[in-house]
């Protein structure tokens, strides 16, 4: 095998539960909190809106993932799509974005394993999931699905345990509180939670058939977590008032907490902790894979496109992310950093959209109607984070 390219050694299970374990846990278990702080009820609205915004940019992932089933995401499309410049925004900005959201996790894991070492926490769960990653990305998909299905059993009972608490009120006032201001910043909030979705993306050059594999996996994984982050959302707010978790780094123990089951709440903290570490195990390789394709094209050191001879991970990238990782662990708090990865992932994924649009029409798999919603979407939320 050349030192500088991937092996094809995800299927299309692995891929699902790749893509599963990069948005499950995203923003469950933080992102309701911000989110009813700038629209109470409505953040429900918001939530949906973001739904449909994910699901338009998923549509163009697949299709240029279909084309260009290489490493490099949306890097690799751009260039060959739009030119050299716009793949290099495209690569810098999921870059930062990318790496913020390692930091968002991160602490979000921190905060609810020890509110006062919730750094450090940080910093060991970065470690950790840099050594997995370093063995290879088949040997990550496989911890990912494990990782999947414990956090579906704990969301199954959480769910349960407030279903079955006595006065709850299901039918949430969706509306309060509602305003496009209100709705276009909690949909850009909760527009963080679905991004993981181009992880499949990323590791194009390592799923076999992945003209055929990635587009399944991707709408199959993005469903499948829209209604989790529905559910999910809908019974917390009927448990506990907006009012109360707008400003908690842990809403979803203060929701269980309040529940019939409340003594089992130390599960909460267990299943943040798997939720945390499943979406890291897949987003650190998957910055890694951007830092390969930029450096085969000379604009980072060679060095960086290196891949292991024996586990097939690019171990140089995977330790300078983990680097600017810890730094930034210090530097950010949760809800900045939030905001911050959301805004340069919309811009990546405006990239995404406009390459589509610039496709010939018979490269197109779907409607170009998709990619503009999706371009007009993703700046007009980018937008509201700088404006709101």
């Amino acid at each position: 095998m050349n030192e500088n390219s991937f092996s094809r050694t995800l299927t299309l299970k692995n891929s699902i539960y790749l893509g599963l374990s990069s948005m499950i846990g995203a923003g469950l278990f933080n992102n309701i909190a911000p989110t009813a702080k700038v629209s109470s009820y409505s953040a429900i609205l918001g939530l949906l809106l973001a739904s449909t915004i994910a699901f338009a940019n998923a549509s163009s992932s697949a299709q240029l993932a279909s084309l260009y089933p290489q490493t490099g995401g949306t890097y690799l499309y751009a260039k060959n799509v739009l030119g050299n410049s716009a793949a290099n925004i495209a690569g810098i900005v999921f870059i930062i974005g990318k790496t913020i959201s390692c930091i968002a996790i991160a602490l979000t894991l921190g905060n609810y394993l020890s509110p006062v070492n919730s750094k450090e926490f940080a910093v060991l769960l970065s470690f950790v999931v840099f050594l997995i990653g370093f063995t290879g990305i088949h040997k990550t998909a496989r911890i990912a699905k494990w990782f999947v299905w414990i956090l579906f059993g704990l969301l199954a009972f959480y769910t349960v345990s407030i279903l079955i608490t006595p006065g709850v009120r299901f039918n949430i006032p969706i509306t309060d509180r509602f305003s496009i201001n209100s709705l276009l910043l909690s949909g850009s909030i909760w527009f963080f939670a679905f991004t993981g979705y181009s992880r499949l993306a990323t590791f194009g050059e390592e799923i076999k058939n992945p003209e055929k594999i990635i587009p399944t996996a991707i709408f199959t994984g993005l469903g499948i977590t829209v209604l989790c982050y529905l559910i999910i959302s809908w019974v917390t707010l009927s448990i506990v008032d907006p009012e109360i978790i707008m400003n908690s780094k842990t809403p979803l123990l203060i929701a269980m907490d309040l529940s019939a089951m409340s003594e089992f709440s130390f599960l909460i903290i267990f299943g943040s902790s798997i939720a945390m570490t499943s979406v890291f195990l897949a987003l650190m390789p998957g910055i890694s894979r951007i830092y390969v394709a930029m450096a085969r094209d000379g604009i980072l050191p060679r060095a960086l496109s290196t891949i292991h001879k024996k586990y097939n991970s690019a171990y140089i990238s995977e330790v300078l992310v983990l680097v600017t990782v810890i730094i930034g662990i210090y530097q950010l708090n949760v809800i900045d950093s939030i905001k911050l990865s959301s805004f340069f992932i919309l811009i990546y994924y405006s990239i995404t959209n406009l390459s589509v649009i610039r496709l010939e029409k018979e490269q197109r798999i779907y409607t170009v109607v998709i990619a503009y919603y999706g371009l007009i979407v993703c700046i007009v939320f980018a937008c509201s984070l700088l404006l709101l």
